[in-house]
């Protein structure tokens, strides 16, 4: 069998299915959960209005993503389905119920504006805190035999996810400020370019923090981050995604520093995944050792190569559709 980065290139592609639609996730619904949480520090009426609004079309085509991340971890790794569900039964369907309240806060605002901006809210924070402690719990490795869970399932409550948790929390509000400034007028575009330099900052803090955590777990990851070949293009990223932060910053322009904003989070998220490859249960189970049956994954990696595009689609006819300042 062919191999592409010492793996069976059909497990290459289908942790590649897998890490796409977590990154299209991230930067789509991340935006979203963002502004939802940033409703709570909108005084007045109007402010928290427009941003419903900016949301109401596109929020539910940007959460297919997670749809097909799961459908794809599912499928195509089902042992670690298995583990990871196992493992975090109450951050997921926190997760899951999280989502549902924040998606009824969006469509029925109109009935009850107070009451609703407050789900909105709630349900923004809560679904990013969880996914914030999945994502930490993963990193810090979940106890298994490499076939079942064994442990508690309360690991998730440690130091490591919870400061996962939080810088989740803040790389978040950035990027919803980000979309605010872009989608936003009035006072929400005056918040937007105060708030941003700083959260900026503190979200390189804390993802650097994270990173230097994380290679502490597994001396692997540590060689991963010390190769050139790793950490010098997204090194490269991120100080040009500051640049044009700063440019989009100093010219007033309105979509430049999302767009700079998403290249951040992209290079953070692309560190994180290629430290841990090829481990898909960190400490436990590799990718080869996780997937599905050769036939199982060629009829996914097809079924992933017509939905993916599809959605994107969809997502850019949404965007192209809605597009504009909300006046």
């Amino acid at each position: 069998m062919h191999e592409l980065m010492g793996e069976p290139v059909l497990q290459v592609l289908s942790a590649a299915s897998l890490a796409l639609s977590l990154w299209f996730y991230v930067l789509l619904d991340g935006t979203d959960l963002g502004s939802g949480m940033l409703c709570a520090f909108q005084r007045d009426e109007d402010s928290r209005h427009k941003i419903v609004l900016s949301l109401l079309p596109i929020w539910d085509g940007n959460e297919t993503w997670l749809v097909l991340a799961a459908g794809s971890l599912f499928g195509l790794f089902p042992v670690a389905y298995a583990i990871i569900l196992s493992a975090l039964y109450v951050p997921v369907f926190t997760l899951v119920l999280a989502l549902v309240v924040r998606g009824m806060a969006i469509e029925y605002r109109a009935s009850a504006p107070k009451l609703f901006d407050g789900m909105l809210v709630a349900g923004s924070l809560v679904a990013t805190l969880a996914q914030g402690v999945i994502v930490g719990s993963l990193i810090q490795t979940i106890p298994t035999d490499g076939q079942q869970f064994t442990g508690t399932g309360w690991e998730w409550l440690s130091p490591f996810p919870l400061l996962c948790a939080l810088t989740l929390v803040v790389a978040y509000c950035l990027m919803g400020e980000g979309w605010l400034l872009w989608r936003g007028t009035g006072a929400l575009v005056v918040r937007a370019r105060r708030a941003i330099p700083w959260l900026t900052a503190i979200t390189l803090v804390l993802v650097f923090g994270i990173l230097f955590w994380s290679v502490q777990f597994q001396v692997a990851w540590r060689l991963h981050l010390q190769d050139p070949r790793v950490w010098l293009p997204f090194a490269a990223g991120v100080v040009a995604g500051t640049l044009l932060l700063w440019f989009g910053l100093t010219r007033r322009a309105d979509f430049l520093p999302l767009a700079a904003i998403l290249v951040l989070v992209s290079c953070a998220f692309g560190a994180l995944v290629f430290t841990l490859y090829p481990w898909i249960v960190p400490a436990a189970l590799t990718v080869q050792q996780a997937a599905a049956p050769p036939q199982t994954q060629r009829f996914l990696l097809i079924s992933f190569a017509l939905l993916a595009p599809l959605t994107l689609l969809y997502n850019t006819w949404g965007f192209r559709l809605f597009s504009g300042k909300i006046r």
